[in-house]
């Protein structure tokens, strides 16, 4: 299967939230794919990179991912700012108990 670069703009899930939510990129790599800026699996900080996915199943408060890690499954052989590209099938851990996961790359 073939996996697509994630770029400003993509759409992101968690699997504790009840909406999805945009990827930001407020300072670009240098890289673009059809025009948009490409990004890598180092960018996951919370109201930088991810905003909120409306309210945490958990909580019942406004769903801001807490993300203390990177990106996994990043195509290690293309370095963006020296960090592997983030992939349309890349996932995030939220220490709140959810999993971020790509739901459309930005792309369109």
């Amino acid at each position: 299967m073939e996996y697509s670069y994630v770029v400003r703009g993509a759409t992101a899930k968690c699997t504790q939230g009840t909406d999805p939510g945009v990827l930001n990129l407020p300072t670009c790599h240098g890289v673009y794919s059809r025009g948009k800026p490409v990004m890598n699996i180092a960018d996951h900080v919370s109201g930088q990179n991810i905003g909120c996915f409306g309210f945490c199943k958990l909580t019942g408060d406004v769903c801001v991912p807490q993300t203390p890690f990177k990106w996994s499954d990043g195509k290690e052989d293309v370095l963006i700012d020296n960090e592997p590209a983030l992939l349309s099938k890349s996932k995030l851990v939220c220490s709140a108990s959810g999993i971020i996961t790509i739901e459309t790359d930005g792309q369109d």
